[in-house]
């Protein structure tokens, strides 16, 4: 009977943890052809804390060229305010880029592969790891986890917004009753498109 009491408690966590759990996934398409999928999911954890994954892999074909890639986000958020988060980014097995954010002494600190070790007091609320479960039309600002910095946001219509990143890269979000739908990276040699499948 004492293990019944034990047990139940674990198994409501586990039930409760299940059903908070969302996922939101993106086919990604390279000139006309699907090349992979990214899938983010938001879930809870022990702490009560907000914690975002998301993760992309891709496989390009170009002549006799291959190029696998894997990006994963991972964002972890207490009370709306970020507490700390990580960037990977990898071509080939290799790695490509990545960047950490993290809360520590009232500030944020940001290491990466590209840039000297900075800081910032703002606390990001809004980042693209959890703007796939808010209502994006209102957003106007984003923190952007791959060289943790803020940008704002550029209203192109009334479904359409995007902003362009240090990395020159232009971003651009569509959107349908608040939801993101689709979504386009214009990159220096190519445009990749991403369309949500659920």
């Amino acid at each position: 009977m004492q293990y019944l009491h034990t047990l139940l408690p674990f198994l409501f966590s586990l039930l409760c943890c299940g059903l908070s759990a969302q996922t939101v996934s993106f086919n990604i398409t390279l000139w006309g052809d699907s090349i992979g999928r990214m899938d983010v999911r938001h879930s809870t954890d022990k702490d009560s804390n907000d914690v975002y994954v998301m993760e992309s892999k891709s496989r390009v074909k170009f002549l006799w060229i291959v190029r696998e890639g894997l990006s994963k986000f991972e964002a972890v958020y207490k009370r709306g305010k970020l507490l700390s988060s990580s960037h990977l980014e990898m071509e080939n097995g290799k790695t490509k880029r990545w960047a950490k954010v993290k809360f520590e002494n009232g500030k944020y600190v940001v290491t990466s592969a590209e840039q000297e070790p900075r800081s910032f007091t703002e606390a990001p609320s809004l980042s693209d790891a959890n703007i796939y479960f808010l209502d994006f039309k209102n957003l106007q600002r984003i923190f952007y986890l791959p060289d943790g910095n803020f940008y704002d946001l550029k209203k192109v219509d009334a479904t359409t917004l995007e902003f362009k990143s240090a990395d020159k890269h232009r971003n651009v979000y569509h959107f349908e009753n608040g939801r993101i739908k689709t979504m386009e990276f214009h990159l220096p040699l190519a445009s990749v498109y991403m369309n949500r499948l659920r």
